[in-house]
């Protein structure tokens, strides 16, 4: 029964990570559109391909959801009840109404651009960079490990009242 199991979960796995794939993939690709949206004048184009690509991606990942249930419902009839007809659907990201739709693209429309991002702080390297901000992590405890390395290798008071470079007044006490 656990063997049932394991293979269900394998299957249901499998087609998550092939699901969240396509899905990346299409993000990727949206972004990217969304970039040369931003840099031309095919920006309603762009808008539209990044439209479809995401409803595309929706539509994947649903079906190879359904894919696996369906695939681990046959590999273990009595422990993982029959798929339902369809996706459910009920919970959509889509606004509800003309006026939401409305409210999504004005804020859309105001967000702010990578530049500004980056000039705040938030975002670490070019949009799609996905190391930038452990980049900016190592270039920030490399800065830290040299300072502590510097800091330990600095000369006692003792030599530097020796040098003449401290008063034996501003030295600290040992």
């Amino acid at each position: 029964m656990s063997d049932f199991l394991n293979q269900a979960k394998a299957a249901a796995t499998s087609a998550l990570n092939t699901a969240s794939d396509l899905a990346s993939q299409a993000a990727t690709q949206a972004s990217a559109l969304a970039s040369q949206a931003a840099n031309s004048q095919a920006a309603a184009t762009a808008t539209e391909q990044a439209k479809h690509l995401g409803a595309q991606a929706y539509t994947a990942a649903g079906n190879l959801a359904g894919q696996a249930h369906a695939g681990a419902h046959n590999l273990a009839p009595t422990v993982i009840p029959a798929p339902a007809e369809g996706v459910d659907k009920s919970h959509t990201l889509e606004p509800s109404s003309p006026v939401e739709t409305a409210k999504f693209e004005k804020l859309f429309q105001a967000r702010p651009d990578h530049t500004k991002l980056q000039e705040e702080g938030i975002l670490k390297g070019p949009p799609g960079d996905q190391l930038a901000g452990k980049r900016a992590e190592l270039l920030e405890s490399m800065k830290k490990d040299k300072l502590d390395k510097d800091i330990a290798q600095r000369p006692q008071p003792e030599e530097l009242v020796k040098k003449g470079i401290l008063s034996p007044d501003d030295a600290p006490p040992a």
